[in-house]
């Protein structure tokens, strides 16, 4: 799945900008929403060089290519990172062949966070009914805190657990 905007998001970053931080580079647009991060951290792991919670702008956008920096926010579960393209991005190594999904979930416990679910999995609610997950990453909470169940929304950060 992509983390890219949707023209309905940009229209509401445009009218919420309080409440969200955007860093350009020119070829794209990476947009911050704080109250949606869960804290996963995949975006400090897999590109520190970008990414970095102990600068005063945690977010380098100049610090790797735009391809790489795509990949990593396609990986923030919450979508609490997202990017829009600019025209003057060159796509065309972007354009892989579609892999085939995998036959499994992988299920990965945070250190004092959420349970991070990737790969090929399907989550219904009490009532048996799909819940519909737009990415093919999820963080499910554990500590029982979020007000969005049964997904994380970081309240953890807050709750001793």
């Amino acid at each position: 799945m992509t983390n890219k905007v949707s023209k309905s998001e940009l229209n509401e970053y445009k009218n919420n900008k309080e409440s969200i931080e955007s860093f350009s580079n020119g070829e794209i647009t990476i947009f911050w929403k704080p109250e949606l991060c869960i804290h996963s951290a995949n975006c400090l792991i897999s590109l520190p060089s970008v990414f970095n919670t102990k600068k005063r702008l945690w977010i380098n956008i100049h610090g790797t290519n735009s391809l790489d920096i795509m990949k990593v926010v396609d990986r923030c579960p919450s979508r609490a990172l997202t990017y829009l393209k600019s025209s003057k991005l060159v796509t065309s190594k972007l354009k892989k062949t579609v892999k085939n999904k995998l036959p499994y979930a992988r299920i990965q416990l945070i250190k004092d966070g959420p349970l991070l679910v990737s790969g090929n999995f399907l989550i219904r609610d009490t009532n048996k009914k799909k819940i519909k997950i737009g990415n093919n990453l999820v963080a499910l909470c554990r500590c029982g805190n979020t007000r969005k169940q049964p997904f994380c929304d970081g309240n953890h950060n807050s709750a001793d657990f």
